[in-house]
């Protein structure tokens, strides 16, 4: 499929959506606990797996993008032209 592909990208795509998930759960927290008012009642397991499937499901779709990328510049091509116009 010339429109998905299982990479790099989707890997590290996947840690850093888990990582804003958390790094937004624990400004909630923090803003909660400044208030001095009870913190999020998040189920951070679920929503850590969450983010993570759908981190790799985008990553995924940009794979192959990336893929071309590379491509285009072992072959001394400008990046953007090879990427956007079709041959």
């Amino acid at each position: 499929m010339e429109h998905f592909a299982i990479g790099m990208v989707s890997f590290v795509l996947s840690i850093l959506f888990v990582l804003a998930y958390l790094a937004g759960f624990q400004v909630r927290r923090l803003g909660a606990w400044s208030k001095r008012e009870e913190g999020p009642k998040d189920r951070v397991g679920f929503f850590v797996l969450v983010m993570a499937v759908v981190g790799f499901a985008v990553g995924s779709f940009a794979q192959p993008l990336w893929n071309k990328g590379v491509e285009c510049r072992a072959a001394g091509q400008a990046l953007a032209t090879c990427m956007f116009l079709p041959k």
